[in-house]
């Protein structure tokens, strides 16, 4: 891979269901070098406890078994990443109406299998989040998005989710929600405002040549 710089990358869409939020830590997909965001076992237990997964007393237990023993971690982390690829192959596949790759789909069953039941959803007054019924070593920490692309697969939003059309490479999905079921980008403030503000350049450039 090239070592090319990379832009900033979208602002993160936080209406986003917690299986494509997990997708795109993964950004510009589409480029060569794409943008890792989990570089590593500590930044994905970052992660989950930014998404509302697991309680502060259950990740810091779990970043403890983890720094007593490395591979714990790198174990759960390795799985993470085979998780969020699979999610992304086959949600890719789906909107360009192809069948799921086998890979994927096997690696995404095979998890979806071990997966239940472990998690359960707890409130505490009006918040709600899930909970790790029994957080150990941190094997159960990717059961809540899991589940959430089950959901989302089988579900009738499946049909909502798209693949950003930045022409830079983004490559992040989203759940079109719009009434018109037109939304093309990741983040209208974004990538959305960038393709707009080019296609003014070029049309002002065009009729300065006419």
């Amino acid at each position: 891979m090239g070592s090319r710089k990379i832009d900033s990358s979208p602002d993160k869409d936080d209406g986003e269901e917690l299986a494509i939020r997990l997708v795109n830590t993964a950004a510009w997909r589409l480029r060569d070098p794409s943008e890792e965001r989990l570089a590593d076992a500590d930044a994905l237990l970052v992660w989950l406890g930014e998404n509302g997964v697991g309680g502060a007393r259950d990740l810091k237990r779990i970043r403890t078994a983890w720094q007593n023993d490395a591979r714990l971690g790198e174990a759960v982390y390795r799985e993470a990443i085979v998780l969020r690829e699979a999610i992304y192959d086959i949600l890719v596949a789906r909107i360009k109406r192809h069948a799921p790759p086998a890979a994927a789909l096997k690696a995404f069953n095979r998890m979806l299998t071990q997966s239940m039941p472990a998690a359960t959803l707890t409130s505490d007054r009006s918040d709600l989040r899930w909970e790790l019924q029994s957080p150990g070593d941190g094997q159960d920490l990717l059961k809540p998005v899991i589940t959430s692309a089950a959901a989302l697969m089988t579900g009738p939003r499946a049909r909502r989710v798209k693949q950003c059309q930045d022409d830079r490479g983004c490559g992040w999905l989203f759940v079109d929600e719009s009434r018109a079921q037109n939304r093309r980008w990741c983040a209208m403030g974004d990538c959305g405002n960038r393709a707009k503000a080019h296609r003014h350049y070029q049309r002002t450039r065009q009729q300065a040549r006419t």
